[in-house]
């Protein structure tokens, strides 16, 4: 009979080490043989006994150049015409198998990092030429400076061979040739290693039997604590050596074309100068004929400014009143911007300015780990004896399904509203789940006597009394209250305090207005300063927030959205609702879009049968992410959904996915489609399964059920299969946003 992989009987030492024995032969056999195939076929190749030329021989040969390539001074060369940008390429004995690309070092100028190139061949007994092979040579990558001759299949002897480099008018290179190569050199690349070396470890950690599945959560485990620490570690260390170099190599940037749009990205530094200024409009120039134009939003009106050149008008800024203002959330500027201006103008006249990308990094780094506390909390407040399979398959659905890589990979100012506000609502969360405590016993005591008196509640407490920590009540109400001023979508978040202080409330209430008893013995002074602690946060938040919309736009309510240069005049639109379906779809289920060659994946249209905003996207959330589907379908199952009335999450859970659909209805009206706009409610649909995985695995935990062993394996299954598409998705993200880092990887597959 199957049982749980978590239950199963632990694994002998022989079989863990012939597993562990296995996967390093894996690895070495993907890392030697697969990634290094070119490196043998080569090294075969160079044995056979056909008459060759000496290197030196063909690196002397002169390579033509067609009449759209033009040799630099420096070296290198640049592309006049694409038409005719092409070389020749020398052959050695006709039967050459890999070319070796000839670069130029320290050319002046701005030289592409990436040359895509075709090579054409002309074989013996043809009269023309055949496309051949499409290739990618990053001079800063030394794999890819080896292109496999292709498009020859009958083994036909080569009499000449042309590259054809497909690059735009101007563009310079450090490429200067291509010459024939006898072997291409065996290459061990220690992060690529590492790399397998981590997806093996996960596999064999979900293996059944595994460490994973026979060892419980444990919060107040050093080891587990220290584990986590290990695994964290990474991105701290990405996260600061990120910052330290965008610091020291940041300069503020607009970029600018004759009739068309400023794109500055730099506005959160733009609102922190005018704050110090003491105004709240941007110190930034603006066309002569926008302020006197009947409606500077009109389409029209803008396009005819853009034609008589007349500039600046910034793209996605705000314009009201004759000044140029920033939409978003100021409380991102009021924490990092302005005081990093403020400290540094101690050193230099008017201080310097954040790089966007170093905030993001910052925030984005600060709300993986807070994303990663508050789901282990989560489990350890509500299933404390889950195992650390559960807890890895569920941080794996939270960070995969919630957009962190999608903020990871695209790191400016479009990002960090949405960075600032999962990390306040992670931590009101992580606060807000710990304020319920309970007296430790005896043995609790003795156990951890440096943590005081209390602990966090858990559902194995049952009805024990209980006591709600203030400060954690106050600063997890601030924190979620702050959204409001990163992006007020997240203020959503503020309405699961219902059912997770759901007896809470009630205290309060009967103890302030029904005057009924209550078992903790609450106090109306108590029970007054609890409610004072969760309000007045809101407040606190609030009022200065909505006095800086009155200081900008004349009124409390207004926070400018309809003042934005954008593609369309924001102050006479009325969205429809003809196409919101059509929109939903693609927020769940748009379909991928192949490519045959790495990263497999691309960004996928999103055409609309009536007008609305819409951006390409990288896939639905229920594709992408196809845990959610097998999670949302497990409720169906009667075991599930009576375990998870019994942890009394049930209300939670059907609130958090009524607010995910509402805020996914308000993205769509609003805004239309854009990929960053799943941020808003995908953690609150990720949160809802993530309950579900866990309340499935205590359900079956007895193991005597097929059914179990069933759902456990298509929960690991759909985990590691979304893993894999999020993986896949970053490397298509990163070819968007920075290309350099995307290389690193791309080469791997793009070599020989």
């Amino acid at each position: 009979m199957m049982t749980l992989p978590a239950l199963r009987r632990p694994t002998p030492a022989r079989g863990a080490a012939i597993r562990l024995l296995l996967a390093l032969f894996v690895v070495l056999t993907l890392e030697l043989g697969v990634f290094n195939l070119a490196h043998w076929q080569s090294l075969a190749g160079s044995s056979s006994n056909f008459p060759t030329r000496t290197a030196g021989d063909i690196a002397s040969e002169s390579h033509q150049l067609g009449p759209g390539l033009s040799p630099l001074p420096g070296g290198g060369l640049k592309v006049t015409d694409p038409a005719g940008a092409w070389m020749d390429v020398p052959v050695a004995d006709g039967r050459a198998s890999f070319l070796q690309a000839q670069l130029a070092e320290g050319i002046k100028g701005s030289p592409l990092s990436q040359i895509h190139v075709r090579l054409d061949l002309h074989l013996a007994g043809d009269k023309g030429w055949t496309k051949g092979t499409r290739g990618l040579i990053c001079p800063g990558q030394a794999r890819s400076h080896y292109l496999r001759i292709r498009g020859n299949p009958n083994g036909g002897r080569i009499q000449a061979m042309r590259l054809w480099i497909q690059e735009p008018v101007g563009s310079q290179l450090e490429l200067t040739g291509m010459t024939p190569a006898d072997v291409v050199p065996l290459e061990l690349n220690p992060a690529r290693i590492l790399m397998l070396a981590c997806l093996a470890a996960l596999i064999l950690g979900y293996l059944p039997g595994s460490v994973l599945w026979r060892t419980r959560l444990d919060t107040g485990s050093v080891s587990q604590r220290l584990a986590l620490v290990l695994i964290l570690a990474p991105l701290a260390v990405w996260s600061c050596w990120s910052i330290q170099y965008d610091l020291s190599t940041f300069t503020p940037v607009a970029y600018h074309h004759p009739q068309a749009y400023v794109y500055d990205f730099n506005q959160y530094d733009h609102v922190a100068q005018a704050l110090l200024h003491g105004h709240p409009w941007l110190d930034l120039g603006q066309a002569p004929g926008l302020s006197k134009a009947a409606n500077p939003f009109d389409i029209a009106t803008r396009n005819a400014l853009l034609a008589q050149d007349q500039q600046p008008i910034y793209w996605d800024y705000v314009y009201h009143n004759g000044h140029w203002y920033s939409y978003f959330g100021v409380l991102p500027v009021l924490l990092l911007f302005l005081p990093y201006r403020a400290v540094t103008s101690l050193a230099h006249p008017g201080g310097y300015a954040l790089p966007t990308s170093s905030a993001a990094a910052l925030l984005v780094t600060s709300a993986i780990i807070m994303t990663t506390l508050a789901t282990i909390r989560l489990l350890a407040r509500w299933f404390p004896r889950v195992s650390l399979a559960v807890v890895g398959m569920a941080l794996t659905t939270m960070l995969e399904g919630s957009g962190m890589v999608y903020l990871w990979c695209r790191r400016n100012f479009y990002t960090i509203p949405f960075d600032a506000s999962i990390l306040a609502v992670m931590t009101g969360l992580w606060l807000w789940m710990g304020a319920r405590r309970v007296h430790r016993q005896p043995t609790d005591a003795g156990e951890h006597s440096d943590r005081g008196s209390t602990r966090m509640w858990t559902v194995e407490d049952g009805d024990q009394p209980w006591q709600l920590s203030r400060p954690r009540l106050f600063l997890g109400s601030l924190s979620i209250a702050a959204t409001l001023g990163c992006r007020p979508t997240f203020l959503a978040a503020g309405l699961l305090a219902l059912p997770l202080f759901a007896k809470e409330i009630r205290a309060v209430i009967n103890t302030l207005f029904a005057r009924r008893s209550h078992p903790t013995d609450l106090s109306q002074k108590r029970a007054l300063s609890l409610l004072v602690c969760g309000l007045l946060p809101v407040l606190l938040v609030a009022a200065p927030l909505l006095w800086y919309n009155r200081w900008r736009f004349g009124s409390l309510l207004d926070f400018g959205n309809r003042y934005q240069m954008t593609v369309l005049d924001l102050t006479n639109y009325h969205p429809g609702t003809q196409g919101l379906l059509q929109i939903f779809g693609y927020y769940l289920l748009q379909p991928l879009t192949t490519l045959p060659v790495f990263p497999y994946l691309q960004f996928s249209p999103a055409p609309m049968r009536v007008w609305h905003f819409t951006e390409p996207g990288l896939g639905g959330l229920l594709v992408t992410t196809p845990v959610l589907v097998l999670a949302l379908a497990l409720l169906a199952l009667p075991r599930v959904r009576k375990e998870l009335q019994r942890r009394g999450w049930m209300p939670a859970l059907i609130l958090a996915l009524a607010l995910a659909a509402l805020v996914m209805a308000a993205d769509s009206y609003v805004g239309g489609f854009s990929v960053r706009y799943t941020i808003d409610f995908a953690w609150l649909i990720c949160l809802a399964a993530v309950v579900i995985m866990a309340a499935a695995s205590s359900a079956y935990e007895g193991g005597r059920f097929r059914a179990g062993a069933a759902v456990m394996s298509l929960l690991t299954l759909t985990c590691l299969a979304g893993l894999v598409l999020t993986l896949i998705n970053a490397m298509v993200l990163l070819e968007h946003f920075d290309p350099s880092q995307a290389m690193n990887v791309a080469v791997w597959f793009l070599a020989p």
